[in-house]
């Protein structure tokens, strides 16, 4: 159960982090095909925090809000100029793994 609630909350996180940066910054065009390697990152982490939730009992009901979220955000985050999209890749993975480190 403290698992489960841990992996909820760096999920939840992750999500929050993706709206915080994708808000932060007003959408633009970017080189089609195009993502930077930090935001790779940060949208593979986020699946695999969702992964890990989904094994777990009693939360698919969260988890599709949660993943709503997150397609919502990585949408905007993908129409960003692309040094934008690396600036808030990089503050939404160090705030990921601020708070991957604070749950463990």
């Amino acid at each position: 159960m403290k698992i489960m609630k841990g992996i909820m909350f760096v999920a939840t996180l992750a999500a929050t982090a993706f709206m915080s940066v994708s808000i932060s910054a007003a959408p633009q065009q970017t080189e089609k095909n195009t993502i930077p390697q930090q935001c790779a990152k940060l949208f593979k982490e986020t699946e695999n925090l969702i992964a890990e939730a989904e094994k777990q009992p009693g939360t698919h009901t969260q988890l599709n809000k949660i993943k709503s979220k997150l397609n919502q955000s990585k949408k905007q985050i993908l129409e960003m100029e692309l040094a934008t999209q690396m600036k808030s890749c990089d503050a939404a993975l160090a705030k990921l793994a601020s708070k991957q480190q604070n749950t463990l």
